[in-house]
């Protein structure tokens, strides 16, 4: 399972609040110690000022105890009788020069000597109570610069906790809604100036990962992010380039692997070629005389016995294969060893037209439907037209043989750019993917033995090859095939060869 990880916004957000209640309780402590430092010391101020007066009404005369005491019907007695209104006031007690009260006013809660109690006895001015809640100012009394009492004033800081617990309270609501107000107007921006910018950032570094380089940002906020938002456009311009620099070396690889590969196919082509010729060349040595004697023999046969069905059955097939194999030698020869093309052009539309005529005169497509789209002007390409022709022938018969009766077979002719192009399309049967790359290949059929040998489109090839074009193919099983010869322009200045 993965580690919980908190957003940025959250993160921030979770930070700036602890530093905010951090500083507010930092300032909290500051101010109300020194705003509770200065109550306190007006507290004793006020105390002493009390103090003062009430010594000043003292009598010039200050009694001892047992012997005397300051009488409550006295001035400085109903002075203190009216400060003890005072709500904070808890105890004003005066000494004689034993250390013993002489006179002493406050609640009844208050011990008589509590203004001096936990203080040594040389103690003069303001004094906080160990216990926090009272303040205490002493003042020694003097007459004719002796000695002769100690005064004490004790007042309660019960007022002064509560106007403190009473600001601790505002100031603590101001510091929550300040915090909300805080946390919400940082989230806000937060979103704004960073949270956007950056998310922005990481959807377009996806995109990238995804493949997409065209990916370009311009974000607002601080100097940090455009300086991150201009190192991404740079990054995703070097990706982009780069890219394009892996395509093209892509491609150029791709096109010498397929240079390769048809170098390699030419070269096998060329030693099987080499082969064929020498079988070819062999075998027109070795089988032609004897063949030619097996003819004669069959025809002499057939001439001496002019009456006898047997024998003319017999010396008649003995021809049509010994033809045969005639032919299949003799294609070979042609496959092995082309003839170069001549210096003249041919106009393939007369080529085309002249084999089509040909070929309907033999009745070869009396059961199928022969089209031609070969316009009305001369289509000149430089190629020899015996050969061309022969090519014509072998294309028209493979898409006869390939289509059934009451089918269609069109042959074309139009210019594309530099060539020209002469298609042969049939409504036949197909040819299936695992046919496609042998199709070419010498003694290669798929009609049945004793149908084909396997030679003409082999033958074909390699003289278009020689013509300096392609043939090319094209199908789909159960529908059709179109063969497409693709030959150059002929030369300008040069005749149609005759």
């Amino acid at each position: 399972m993965a580690n919980y990880r908190p957003s940025l916004t959250i993160s921030i957000l979770a930070s700036l609040g602890l530093l905010l209640i951090l500083t507010w309780l930092l300032f909290s402590i500051l101010t109300f110690k020194t705003a509770a430092n200065d109550l306190y010391a007006q507290k004793g101020e006020h105390a002493r000022t009390l103090l003062k007066a009430f010594i000043s009404l003292l009598p010039d005369s200050i009694p001892t105890y047992p012997d005397g005491f300051i009488p409550p019907d006295s001035q400085a007695a109903q002075y203190i009788q009216k400060l003890s209104e005072e709500s904070a006031f808890s105890r004003l007690t005066l000494l004689d020069t034993n250390g013993k009260a002489i006179f002493s006013a406050g609640r009844e809660d208050c011990d008589l000597y509590s203004p001096f109690q936990g203080l040594p006895k040389t103690a003069e001015g303001s004094y906080l109570r160990s216990d926090g809640n009272g303040i205490v100012h002493l003042i020694t009394v003097l007459r004719d610069g002796k000695i002769v009492g100690k005064a004490g004033l004790l007042f309660s800081l019960a007022p002064e906790k509560a106007r403190l617990n009473r600001s601790r309270e505002m100031l603590m609501a101001y510091f929550v809604l300040d915090f909300i107000l805080l946390l919400g107007l940082g989230s806000f921006v937060l979103a704004r100036i960073v949270v956007n910018p950056i998310n922005r950032l990481l959807s377009a570094t996806e995109k990238i990962t995804g493949g997409q380089y065209g990916q370009r940002l311009k974000v607002s906020g601080s100097a940090e992010l455009a300086q991150l938002s201009a190192a991404f456009n740079k990054m995703a311009s070097a990706l982009q380039a780069k890219d394009g620099l892996v395509s093209e070396q892509m491609a150029a690889l791709e096109k010498a692997n397929s240079d390769l590969r048809q170098a390699r196919e030419e070269t096998l082509r060329t030693e099987k070629m080499a082969s064929i010729g020498l079988l070819a060349a062999g075998m027109a040595h070795e089988i032609g005389t004897p063949l030619a004697a097996i003819m004669g023999y069959a025809e002499l046969s057939a001439g001496e016995l002019p009456d006898n069905s047997s024998i003319q059955d017999y010396s008649r097939r003995i021809t049509e294969d010994c033809s045969r194999i005639d032919r299949i030698v003799r294609g070979l020869l042609d496959f092995s060893r082309p003839r170069a093309p001549g210096g003249e052009n041919a106009d393939v539309r007369e080529v085309v037209l002249s084999t089509v005529d040909l070929m309907t005169q033999q009745g070869l497509f009396k059961e199928l439907n022969l089209i031609t789209e070969v316009g009305q002007s001369p289509l000149l390409a430089r190629c020899d037209q015996h050969q061309l022709q022969q090519v014509v022938i072998n294309l028209l018969l493979n898409s006869r043989d390939a289509t059934p009766s009451g089918g269609t077979v069109t042959i074309r002719i139009l210019r594309e750019g530099a060539h020209i192009c002469l298609d042969v399309v049939d409504s036949g049967s197909g040819i299936a993917d695992e046919d496609m790359k042998h199709i070419f290949d010498p003694f290669f059929t798929t009609k049945p033995p004793g149908k084909g040998t396997g030679l003409g489109l082999a033958i074909s090839s390699r003289i278009v090859e020689g013509f300096g074009g392609r043939i090319l193919v094209t199908s789909t099983v159960g529908r059709g095939s179109c063969f497409s010869v693709r030959l150059p322009l002929a030369r300008a200045g040069q005749g149609v060869e005759r």
